[in-house]
């Protein structure tokens, strides 16, 4: 018996073409179905077949029209005519789908807020001009702003914690936004894009309409702009984004800019006792918006790690100045989210030789890289003025005091980060760092042409301190890969070219 379940609902055979086109049902009779005998046409079959659905780009495109489209409508426009003319004025879009080519279009992305500027001479609020209102607003949806944002907070605040969660939520619910809380948007959304496969598309948009704006408001702030937070932060995504997917070099200028920014904010001094703010803060603590404060100094310490680290891999001098610095360290990520105020130490505290175990308990783990990133200055600093001592001839001495206060504060570092219980991603890239930098100093060592007995002899239990680094720095990648973040920050760390050439670091060849 035939089993009637396994027989198809139309009979064998291909649709024709004249059925293709109106969309309805073909009983496939041969030499003519029913529809072209009833018309009168020949009854064509095409045994090629197009891919489904539309076109690639063609989505896109109509998004991209009709979001214009709606913008002009709600902004009642003078002229409108004219532009609704002109955004159909391309040639005709085609489609070879069966299926509807405009069953996406629910989703569309409806426009973004309009975005306002502060009026200096007003002090009110005022639009800004035509050009600015013309940006793609429109390019996230609702749904994809949502996306993204748990995107960013999942994959990149882990390595770069400058935000509190609840506080972004709250002001990006309002109808009107300062130019600069638009551009951290894409910012955030630039740096979480780049971390998605579902929304590598848009990384590339996303991140030219940034440095758009950015630029813009850089052309503003010598004629009276208002230098803000936001502005400095969208700086530090920005940074990172050109480190993970541009070049050291252009992340290199970026965070220049960054760094310059910070400084003309004042945010190297934040806690200083002498400063008048710091003294109102004391008189009347309970005015302080605390989350606002820290949001100043994790951006602060962000800028400043990224200009440590990126001018590390460049072998380039950096910018910020640690001995000017009266910001305390980060508070712990969980007091932060929650708002809960804390008093941190200063840098310096935790800089000093010989240091106990007890006193530099209690540290986040952004404030053991922070650690890490000035001995990254320091180390670099290091290797610099080496070859200037060995042009000029200097007492050897002054080397190698500053090449074994060094060594002893990575060592002391290693040993710290290591008794700690936290599967932290942060403290494991801490980790990597520390002991790429035992690696950075057996090159620097490698590098000096005026070399006594006794320093070669020193130099064996380097280099075997500089073996045991390499094998610790593959078993920490492997663990850091299996936690998924730093991917990309890590190709770079894994880029440099004084750690990675096996001629001149025998850790790696091993």
């Amino acid at each position: 018996m035939v089993n009637t379940q396994n027989l198809s609902r139309q009979r064998p055979g291909s649709a024709c073409e004249e059925c293709r086109r109106r969309k309805v049902r073909c009983d496939r009779r041969r030499p003519q179905c029913q529809v072209c005998f009833e018309t009168g046409i020949e009854c064509k079959i095409s045994t090629t077949r197009l891919p489904r659905g539309p076109r690639k780009g063609q989505l896109r495109t109509l998004r991209t029209r009709i979001a214009a489209l709606e913008r002009c409508l709600a902004d009642q426009r003078p002229g409108i005519t004219h532009q609704m003319a002109a955004l159909f004025d391309s040639p005709e879009i085609e489609c070879d789908s069966e299926e509807d080519p405009f069953r996406d279009l629910a989703a569309l992305p409806e426009p973004g807020p309009e975005i306002f500027s502060d009026d200096q001479q007003t002090g009110g609020r005022s639009p800004q001009s035509p050009e600015a209102q013309s940006r793609p607003s429109g390019l996230v949806s609702d749904l994809m702003r949502a996306d993204l944002d748990q995107l960013y907070f999942d994959r990149v605040h882990p390595f770069a914690p400058i935000l509190q969660r609840w506080r972004y939520h709250i002001w990006t619910k309002q109808p009107k936004k300062s130019e600069a809380q638009v551009c951290l948007q894409y910012a955030m959304w630039t740096v979480a894009a780049s971390l998605s496969a579902h929304f590598q598309s848009l990384r590339d948009t996303l991140y030219q309409e940034t440095r758009r704006t950015l630029d813009a408001m850089d052309l503003k702030s010598p004629t009276g702009g208002i230098l803000s937070i936001e502005q400095a932060q969208a700086w530090v995504l920005v940074s990172i984004y050109e480190y993970m997917q541009l070049s050291p070099q252009q992340a290199w200028m970026s965070a220049g800019r960054c760094c310059r920014l910070v400084l003309g904010m004042r945010l190297y001094e934040i806690d200083d006792p002498n400063s008048p703010l710091t003294m109102a803060r004391d008189h009347e603590p309970s005015l302080i918006d605390w989350t606002g404060l820290e949001e100043q100094r994790r951006t602060f310490w962000m800028a400043y790690s990224l200009d440590r680290f990126i001018s590390f891999h460049n072998a380039l001098p950096y910018i910020l100045n640690e001995q000017l610095i009266a910001t305390r360290l980060p508070a712990p990520e969980e007091d932060f989210q929650a708002g809960h105020p804390t008093i941190t130490r200063f840098l310096p505290e935790v800089m000093t030789r010989g240091v106990s175990n007890d006193h530099c308990s209690g540290l986040s783990s952004f404030s053991e890289c922070i650690i890490l990133a000035t001995i990254c200055g320091r180390a670099l600093s290091h290797r610099q003025k080496a070859a200037v001592e060995q042009i000029n001839g200097d007492v050897v001495d002054e080397f190698w005091t500053r090449h074994q206060w060094l060594h002893e504060m990575i060592t002391f570092r290693i040993q710290v980060l290591s008794a700690s219980a936290q599967v932290d991603p942060m403290l494991i890239f801490a980790r990597i760092v520390a002991q790429t930098l035992v690696l950075f100093l057996h090159n620097v060592l490698e590098s000096i042409t005026w070399r006594t007995g006794e320093h070669v002899l020193g130099m064996l239990e380097y280099e075997r301190l500089c073996v045991m680094a390499a094998h610790e720095i593959v078993n920490l990648v492997k663990l850091q890969g299996q936690l998924g973040y730093f991917k990309e920050l890590l190709e770079c760390l894994q880029d440099l070219d004084r750690v990675k050439n096996p001629s001149q670091s025998p850790g790696l060849s091993v």
